[in-house]
């Protein structure tokens, strides 16, 4: 399912969409209050996204 407004998308997490991910999800104070360790590079964040079923 997606929802798409003029400025929004929402939708479910795909692999390629791990880059970005790194780019958030790298700093200390988001990964573990979020539930998972701080992702240190593209693999470890497309492993963290499979391993929590975030990836369709």
């Amino acid at each position: 399912m997606e929802l798409t407004t003029e400025r929004l998308i929402i939708r479910p997490w795909k692999e390629l969409d791990a880059e970005s991910l790194l780019g958030y999800a790298r700093t200390p104070e988001v990964g573990p209050k979020a539930g998972w360790p701080v992702h240190t590079s593209v693999d470890s964040a497309t492993s963290i996204q499979r391993r929590i079923n975030l990836v369709l």
